[in-house]
């Protein structure tokens, strides 16, 4: 049975709906005030830096390996949301994963549209893995972040070079098109509109380019020769089909996909640091990583 603080994080997506006449602004405030919930702790280690021309957040916990990264990918609909209000979950996979997480404050639709994003995830990671010292590196991003991360993947095995050693999403966002049936199967369960948002922002973000593309919906992309892929998605919310579905043709292709399902969980839960179930989840993520950094493929 999910806790009972399931209901705060309902109330705080709802927040980002909470204003029927909102304009993109104001979407931006509300997803910041969400964030703002999630405190940083007072020891993390925090530098701001170019990251190969996209702008990024260092964010570690004390102690932490110096030769391991996870480039983080924040979610928001490619149009809200900045590595600022994710360092407290960047700083809990630095934790759990035994790495300094750089989080990519990636431009934002509509203002810069599809490709600008995932041209910002790659360099940022591309310019990770040329910093000295550094070994080992894993892609993690939440719901639109997840659909980056998962593009960039595709873009990364495309251009040739060292591909991660893993990759987490959690909720990813990877069907423009909207074809999963659980958009409307699943709508009385999630405090999100979740198929008004997919076409509304996901509209913004690919800004005309056809929504089965396969770098700007990756669902669409051949999935072959990926790294070690796990996916975290709940059972109340609108995108649960994206990553069964994205698990199912990763799978098909060859690849190894794992897939956890929150029974009782909403959108992005492993976000919402109050959550029981959210520090759990982080904790396999970070076993996750750690077994893909110490036996690469």
């Amino acid at each position: 049975m999910a806790s009972s603080e399931v209901g705060r994080a309902r109330t705080l997506l709802a927040h980002l709906v909470s204003e029927p006449e909102a304009t993109m602004d104001d979407y931006r405030r509300l997803y910041d005030e969400v964030l703002a919930n999630f405190e940083l702790p007072g020891d993390a280690e925090v530098e701001e830096v170019d990251a190969g021309g996209a702008a990024a957040i260092w964010v570690s916990a004390p102690g932490t390996a110096r030769d391991q990264v996870v480039v983080l990918v924040h979610g928001g609909g490619w149009c809200m949301g900045n590595a600022k209000g994710y360092r407290e979950f960047g700083y809990r996979i630095s934790a759990s994963a035994d790495a300094r997480v750089l989080v990519v404050d990636y431009r934002l639709a509509p203002e810069n549209p599809f490709p600008a994003p995932v041209d910002d995830v790659v360099a940022a990671y591309r310019w990770a893995r040329e910093q000295e010292g550094v070994r080992r590196v894993a892609l993690v991003g939440d719901s639109a972040g997840g659909g980056l991360v998962v593009s960039a993947l595709v873009k990364l095995r495309d251009d040739g070079g060292p591909l991660p050693n893993a990759a987490v999403v959690c909720s990813p966002l990877v069907d423009l098109a909207g074809e999963g049936a659980s958009l409307t199967d699943r709508a009385h369960l999630d405090p999100l509109p979740a198929k008004t948002l997919v076409e509304a922002m996901g509209g913004a973000y690919r800004g005309g380019v056809d929504p089965k593309n396969p770098l700007a919906s990756p669902l669409y992309a051949d999935l072959s020769g990926l790294p070690p892929l796990r996916v975290l998605v709940g059972t109340d919310e609108g995108l649960h089909d994206d990553s069964v579905r994205l698990v199912d043709k990763v799978r098909a292709a060859g690849g190894e996909a794992e897939l956890e399902i929150g029974e009782g969980l909403v959108h992005i839960w492993p976000i919402f640091n109050f959550l029981p179930e959210a520090q759990a989840s982080t904790e396999r993520i970070g076993e996750f990583l750690r077994k893909r950094f110490a036996n690469p493929a």
